[in-house]
């Protein structure tokens, strides 16, 4: 009971909170181990409560009548799922939420998280912070699916994860590019799944990085990618086969 306590503590959602608002659920919860590949929710399911990441990765999927499916997003750790339901006017899944990695999720029910959220004006608070971020993915998706080219679909991505790596370091983007020095970003999944996110080929995939590996934007060792020409891969450099 102490873990699942001091876990939910550390998330978003519960962030800054008093363990005596969320002492009594955590006696009654567990954390659940799901395994790559495991499918945690099937679109349609009725949503029962959010989803707490701990470990590992979750992709929301959208599968075709044929099998065929789009990686929409990637949840990683502290990330939530599910809490557009609670309050919205559908209460079922629209798509599917299956493990990439091994991970470990919390699922906090509906009616407990009402219960807490009546109780405490800061949970609230953090519940919609959490709705916010949500939103602020989901624009800056659009603005990935949006760009024209490979090279210009993988330069975003790895300048959001540079963004997302320097803003929990407390530093800003535009601070750290004006220091004369190469930045590193590692792929929180294989290349596969990014590639999926990114809605290309897996192939194609990696011939652009290749490519742009040539064209010295980028050096790649594994899962880590060093940014090379930061200022290249904002201005989408072309060069890229379509």
């Amino acid at each position: 009971m102490k873990r699942v306590c001091e876990i939910l503590g550390s998330t978003s959602l519960f962030r800054g909170l008093t363990h005596e608002l969320y002492h009594d659920y955590c006696e009654g919860t567990h954390i659940r181990t799901v395994y790559k590949g495991e499918v945690i929710v099937n679109e349609g399911d009725l949503c029962t409560g959010v989803y707490i990441v701990i470990s590992g990765y979750i992709a929301r999927q959208k599968y075709s009548s044929s099998g065929e499916f789009t990686t929409l997003d990637l949840i990683g750790p502290s990330g939530t799922f599910g809490e557009q339901h609670i309050f919205g006017s559908s209460k079922y899944y629209e798509v599917t939420l299956e493990a990439v990695t091994t991970s470990k999720v919390i699922l906090v029910s509906r009616e407990s998280l009402l219960n807490m959220i009546s109780r405490s004006p800061k949970l609230l608070h953090n519940y919609l912070l959490v709705l916010s971020d949500r939103i602020r993915l989901q624009e800056r998706r659009i603005d990935l699916l949006s760009q024209k080219s490979l090279r210009q679909k993988i330069s975003a991505y790895l300048l959001h994860l540079l963004h997302d790596s320097l803003e929990k370091e407390g530093e800003t983007f535009d601070s750290a590019t004006q220091v004369v020095s190469t930045q590193a970003v590692e792929l929180p999944v294989s290349k596969e799944v990014v590639a999926r996110l990114l809605a290309m080929p897996r192939p194609s995939f990696s011939r652009e990085l290749i490519s742009m590996e040539r064209d010295g934007l980028i050096r790649v060792s594994g899962r880590v990618i060093w940014l090379i020409d930061i200022a290249g891969l904002a201005t989408g450099q072309t060069g890229d086969n379509l």
